[in-house]
């Protein structure tokens, strides 16, 4: 019996287990769904506004390095001003320059062509022997081309403006590629007689943008104007050659559509594919800030912060995979426990169908046992047995008025015998009698005919004869009846004692 129960129950109970947890799953994936949707969005927003702040952070550091670079230069060209006319204090000041800021790695002070009579090229050079040493090395122009045709000495003269050189621009003797801050020296009489070139070492430059890691895989860079590196944490790329160069970038349309935004002066993000990895770009312009006093030509240089996809998404795609893990294992608990409780819900039913096929077999007074519940089916359950009582007392009413109607029936049975035997008894007797009446109505008849038919010639002892004839087979007759009525009389008294 369990056995068909289960079978019963078995596919609606699939069925409901299998739909609560559809839905149930349904309504978790599109939470979960919405969920990781707005989380990956905020990851993305988060970190536009991490690299946001961290390059404006950079930006500001490496300005207000810049900054003080300015001033510095500014501080000693004034106090040098006073004393154009003595050579031999030149020195000096390009030593103080050096020595009274310690970003500045080397300073050349030169001036044109025959400004000293006794002097044609006059330049004083002093240099850092590390970028970071207070060691200083004092020296003539170290380089083989003359000064006049260096760009830092000739922009600037022709300019006559002061302003930031890119890498390449100017040479700093020993210690590395540098850019400098070149201030025109005006004399009494506004003219521009030299340039004053302070340098700024690139590897400090790169220990503060390269300082700018927001993840163990991101990196910063600073972008000349003309799309050539200035820092870049690979040093292989500081040679000089422009971004679009690079083979890896020229080979990405999406990184060539991302560098020229950021040449055009442009802040924002995108991503792009390069060395089949998909990088989000975060970038801006370098931009100074403008002070009172501050001369600011353009640099047109940007910073960016390139940030591989799995350093934004990494701890997302882990978080993704553990919830994923936690949902399987949370669905697998759900869907035990559905099943446990369908089962508990679906017990009354399960006896329900039980009773309904014991019933169905007959057993009308087998007792349906008790469930505590107040629910619709607890309610439907209480009316199944206030039904299958009243089936029972239905059915043991009907069995007693078919108790009552079978023994009517047997009556009526034995009383149809009855009076069958009683017509088959008639019938002999009639059957009997009447053959037995035959020859005393034949003899009788005989003698009535004679006296009728010869009644007029007839003898008088003939006569009497045939009258003696009628009475003797009238007797008979009568005889024969009073025999066969007593004996009738006496059958149907004994059938009466026995009844």
């Amino acid at each position: 019996m369990q056995k068909i129960v289960k079978k019963i129950f078995s596919a609606p109970a699939i069925r409901l287990k299998t739909l609560v947890v559809i839905e149930v799953v349904t309504l978790l994936l599109v939470s979960l769904g919405g969920l990781f949707y707005y989380t990956r969005k905020a990851l993305v927003e988060e970190s536009k506004m991490d690299a946001e702040q961290r390059l404006e952070g950079t930006v500001q550091h490496v300005d207000n390095i810049l900054l003080t670079i300015e001033q510095t230069a500014g501080n000693v060209y004034y106090a040098m001003l006073e004393n154009l006319d003595r050579p031999e204090r030149i020195k000096d000041y390009c030593r103080r320059m050096v020595e009274c800021n310690t970003n500045i790695v080397g300073c050349v002070i030169a001036f044109k062509p025959d400004y000293y009579p006794e002097k044609e090229m006059f330049i004083n050079y002093v240099f850092r022997k590390e970028y970071n040493s207070p060691e200083l090395i004092v020296s003539d122009d170290p380089v083989n081309i003359p000064y006049t045709q260096q760009k830092w000495y000739s922009e600037t003269m022709t300019t006559c403006r002061p302003s930031w050189l890119d890498p390449g621009q100017y040479h700093e003797y020993k210690t590395g590629q540098a850019i400098a801050y070149c201030l025109p020296i005006i004399d009494r009489n506004s003219e521009c007689v030299g340039v004053i070139a302070v340098g700024l070492s690139i590897n400090m430059l790169s220990q503060i943008i390269l300082g700018n890691k927001p993840s163990p895989n991101s990196y910063s860079v600073l972008l000349a104007h003309d799309g050539s590196y200035i820092i870049h944490p690979n040093r292989e790329k500081l040679t000089g050659k422009t971004i679009f160069e690079h083979t890896e970038i020229a080979e990405s349309p999406s990184a060539m559509s991302a560098v020229k935004s950021m040449l055009k002066g442009e802040t924002g993000n995108m991503s792009f594919k390069m060395d089949d990895f998909t990088w989000y770009l975060f970038y801006k312009p370098f931009v100074r800030n403008n002070l009172p006093g501050r001369h600011l030509n353009a640099l047109k240089w940007s910073i960016a912060t390139v940030y591989p996809k799995s350093d934004i998404f990494g701890e997302y795609n882990h978080l993704v995979l553990h919830v994923l893990g936690i949902v399987l294992i949370a669905l697998l608990v759900f869907y035990m426990f559905c099943k446990r409780a369908i089962k508990k819900q679906m017990k009354p039913l399960i006896y329900l169908t039980e009773s309904a096929e014991r019933i169905a077999e007959g057993h009308y007074d087998e007792t349906i046992p008790n469930v505590k519940r107040d629910d619709e089916i607890g309610v439907f359950y209480k009316h199944f047995q206030d039904m299958q009582k009243a089936l029972a007392a239905h059915v043991a009413k009907l069995e007693e008025q078919r108790a009552t109607m079978t023994g009517h029936h047997e009556k009526l049975q034995k009383m149809a015998q009855q009076m069958q035997d009683d017509n088959q008894v008639k019938t002999t007797f009639l059957h009997n009698i009447t053959n037995k009446m035959i020859a005393p109505a034949e003899s009788l008849s005989n003698s009535v005919d004679i006296l009728c038919d010869r009644y007029e010639n007839i003898t008088l002892a003939e006569a009497n004869k045939e009258i003696d004839n009628i009475k003797q087979q009238s007797e008979n007759i009568l005889e024969l009846l009073s025999h066969k009525f007593d004996a009738s009389t006496n059958n149907t008294g004994k059938e009466a004692s026995h009844e």
